[in-house]
């Protein structure tokens, strides 16, 4: 179970252990995009900034999509490049 605060209400959310950290990170986004609306003043209600908020976040991933960036295929290389990394950085520290 996870706790969380959107639209400076809280919640519970049901998930799995492994899936926390990424799921914490969505409501960070959600309630930052909320926040972004709520602050430009147009859009009053908060159903309405909800579902603007939503349309921002799917029209970013379609956009993310059709541009033919596969993410898990980009998580992929940047663990490797942080492997590399750390790698190198570590090669470094022995000199030393």
């Amino acid at each position: 179970m996870l706790e969380v605060e959107i639209l400076g209400k809280p919640m519970r959310l049901s998930c799995n252990e492994d899936e926390k950290e990424a799921l914490i990170n969505a409501v960070a986004l959600l309630d930052d995009q909320i926040k972004d609306i709520r602050e430009g003043g147009k859009i009053v209600g908060s159903d309405r900034i909800v579902i603007m908020a939503a349309l921002n976040i799917s029209h970013q991933l379609l956009t993310l999509q059709t541009r033919g960036i596969n993410l898990d295929e980009l998580r992929g290389k940047i663990a490797t490049m942080s492997k590399q990394i750390d790698t190198v950085l570590n090669d470094q520290e022995k000199l030393f």
